[in-house]
């Protein structure tokens, strides 16, 4: 059994609750995890103070598994390369500064091969949609970076459950009834076409779990909720925990229960496995 911790749009700053960060460390700290995945959103406004908050959080979590962590939209300073003007990699100074600096990590642990992708690109050309409320928010991932996934899970053990780490929700929020990447329904068959397993995401606010029948294969999607005061329709905070074994892919919906100042196992989703022996 592999267990991987996911978590999203903690959004370190003034939309944090700290009493759901700290209760989440209680359980990182206390549970068996072989990995922890992080999609994105740690800040709200790039802040320093932000990030700095962020990494002791990312700290403890690589103090007790291995730990992927990509950026988000509110974690790109957009205003520094609008439509490709000025530096790319500047957008991303403080989070590489204090988070990572790299912005499209891979990990392998036992069984798994995770495959970290940036679709948060600020202002470009490629991010553009008809929407001006758009700007900024909806995300992109580019051809290139599908097939650097590719070509991870194509050199990675047959048995492995291979996993693609984006920031921008793959499929079209319940509530919200916005797509997260600027490709919407093309981005889904784009990542089955990967080698992927599983997408675990973010973004959205709003928790979701679902299997999508696609390009001739079956997609896991992980989309955490965040531990913030900004949740989709009121809903409450929320994590997800991934566990796969040969058979089954199970992803367990913790939310927040106010009562018991701590999370609680509300849903649960299993699917079968395309396990190759």
């Amino acid at each position: 059994m592999i267990r991987i911790l996911h978590v999203s749009d903690l959004h370190f700053g003034k939309p944090n609750i700290p009493a759901q960060t700290a209760a989440l460390e209680g359980t990182i700290a206390s549970e068996m995890l072989d990995a922890i995945v992080i999609s994105g959103d740690l800040s709200l406004r790039t802040r320093h103070s932000e990030f700095e908050q962020a990494s002791r959080f990312v700290r403890k979590c690589e103090s007790q598994a291995p730990t992927l962590v990509i950026p988000g939209n509110h974690d790109c300073a957009w205003w520094m390369s609008p439509m490709g003007v000025g530096d790319y990699y500047s957008m991303f100074s403080r989070y590489r500064e204090h988070i990572r600096s790299d912005l499209e990590p891979q990990l392998k642990i036992p069984g798994a091969t995770i495959v970290g992708l940036n679709s948060s690109h600020g202002i470009q050309r490629y991010t553009l949609t008809t929407r001006p409320r758009d700007l900024s928010v909806v995300g992109a991932v580019r051809g290139r970076q599908w097939e650097r996934a590719r070509l991870a899970f194509a050199m990675a053990p047959a048995n492995d459950v291979k996993i693609v780490v984006i920031h921008h929700n793959l499929l079209k929020g319940k509530i919200s009834k916005r797509w997260g990447i600027a490709s919407r329904e093309i981005g889904i068959v784009d990542a089955a076409l990967t080698g992927a397993d599983i997408v675990c995401c973010g973004h959205d606010h709003e928790e979701h779990v679902a299997e999508v029948d696609v390009a001739q294969r079956k997609l896991v999607v992980s989309t955490a909720g965040t531990l913030t005061n900004r949740t989709r329709g009121g809903r409450p905070g929320a994590w997800n925990l991934i566990e796969v074994d040969e058979a089954v892919i199970r992803v367990t919906l913790y939310e927040w229960n106010g009562a018991a100042n701590d999370f609680r196992s509300t849903r649960k989703n299993a699917y079968a496995r395309r396990y190759v022996a």
